[in-house]
């Protein structure tokens, strides 16, 4: 009954309150920028994206950057201040909400950074929220931006009013063609055509981590082998389970080939994480086998683009290990989830079912999928090269999130 008396007065009165404060603060002259992230902390692709956020407002100018995360998050950019807030996003705490909508005061500039959440794949509330605080602070004058996102063929209805409600001034950036065309038919609203913040990001070559990958794989090179990175997304593994059993026949036919691989756990959310997949399917390997692999272990999105430059492919079941790859101008393959890979592909003007598979043929046919890694590592030269040639133009692109 307290808590139910409480939560009402904090939306009755501190809320309101809250927002007068806002709209009666001036814009501050200098370029001050609040980051509100897509989820909790544990993914690399979202630590990418933050990470090269930070690192493009720093080069425009900005004088404090923020993260509205209260708790510690692995990044490779330090942030001025981490503001609590996970108990607004996964709660819904009217007391936190009239904080957080007071501190926006504090910013010329707000950033969401949309990633693969607004379409409400994920926590649509938590998505809401967010999206709750942009439109309080574009109706209070200042700059509200959701950066390069993703759009799927099903968005979650809420989500979705969300975006068409948001005041005018919200901009909205697609992060692939395919998003933009759903997104501008779902909304009813004009949107940018950007490219994912990732591909931004700055590579660590000089980590100690990276330095370690970095000397494995030149003594594979010395021992003239190719390497292929590999990734596991434990969330397809979850829809599913026989994809562990394909990924180890991969595995095994190219280590029996001569091939050497990197593994590159990118999530660590849940109790069962990428690396646990990564580990399982070459746990079985004889120790001259086990020789020829290297476990990447970093939290650093820097780290792993660092590596990702030094192998010869990488086969994927998460996006963002494959922007980071083919950001530093290394080729990926990927298994397909929500409609993400080929847009993204389509920027380079690759063909996607050349490039990506999806789980269930995957499954059906791994051997398929160990031919189709081949025939990608026999023409990895004009894969970099087109990658290459493209790339100046997605940098550019990406940019756009900051227009």
């Amino acid at each position: 009954m307290i808590k139910t008396l409480l939560r009402d007065c904090a939306r009755r009165v501190l809320l309101p309150l809250a927002r007068r404060r806002l709209r009666a603060t001036p814009v501050p002259a200098g370029k001050r920028a609040a980051i509100v992230p897509p989820a909790i902390p544990g993914s690399v692709g979202d630590a990418a994206m933050i990470s090269s956020t930070i690192q493009t407002l720093r080069k425009r100018g900005f004088d404090k950057v923020d993260l509205l995360f209260g708790d510690n998050w692995p990044l490779d950019e330090a942030v001025d201040a981490r503001i609590a807030s996970s108990a607004f996003f996964y709660s819904g705490s009217p007391t936190q909400q009239a904080d957080l909508v007071g501190r926006l005061a504090d910013y010329s500039h707000v950033y969401f950074i949309g990633a693969d959440v607004i379409d409400g794949a994920y926590n649509p509330n938590s998505v809401c929220r967010r999206i709750s605080l942009l439109s309080e602070a574009s109706a209070a004058g200042r700059s509200a931006t959701v950066l390069g996102s993703s759009y799927n063929h099903e968005p979650n209805p809420a989500t979705q009013q969300a975006l068409v409600d948001a005041p005018p001034g919200v901009v909205i950036c697609a992060r692939d063609p395919f998003s933009r065309e759903r997104l501008e038919k779902a909304t009813g609203r004009p949107i940018r055509q950007v490219a994912d913040l990732a591909f931004l990001l700055q590579p660590k070559p000089d980590h100690p981590k990276a330095q370690e990958a970095l000397a494995w794989i030149a003594q594979r090179r010395q021992a003239g082998e190719q390497i292929v990175a590999i990734n596991i997304n434990y969330l397809q593994m979850a829809k599913h389970p026989d994809l562990e059993g394909a990924y180890r026949s991969v595995a095994e036919s190219l280590v029996d080939a001569g091939v050497s691989l990197l593994l590159v756990p990118h999530d660590s959310r849940t109790a069962k994480p990428d690396v646990h997949h990564l580990q399982a399917i070459t746990g079985g390997f004889a120790r001259d086998y086990l020789s020829r692999t290297w476990l990447l272990e970093t939290e650093s999105p820097g780290v792993v683009k660092a590596a990702l430059a030094n192998v010869d492919l990488l086969f994927t079941g998460r996006l963002h290990a494959m922007i980071l790859a083919m950001g530093a101008g290394t080729p990926a393959l990927g298994v397909v989830y929500q409609g993400k890979f080929e847009g993204m592909l389509s920027l380079f003007e690759l063909n996607s079912d050349e490039l990506t598979v999806d789980p269930a043929a995957f499954i059906k046919d791994p051997e398929s999928m160990t031919a189709a890694i081949h025939e990608a590592l026999g023409k990895v030269a004009a894969l970099r090269a087109t990658i290459r040639e493209r790339l100046p133009a997605v940098l550019a692109l990406s940019e756009q999130n900051f227009a």
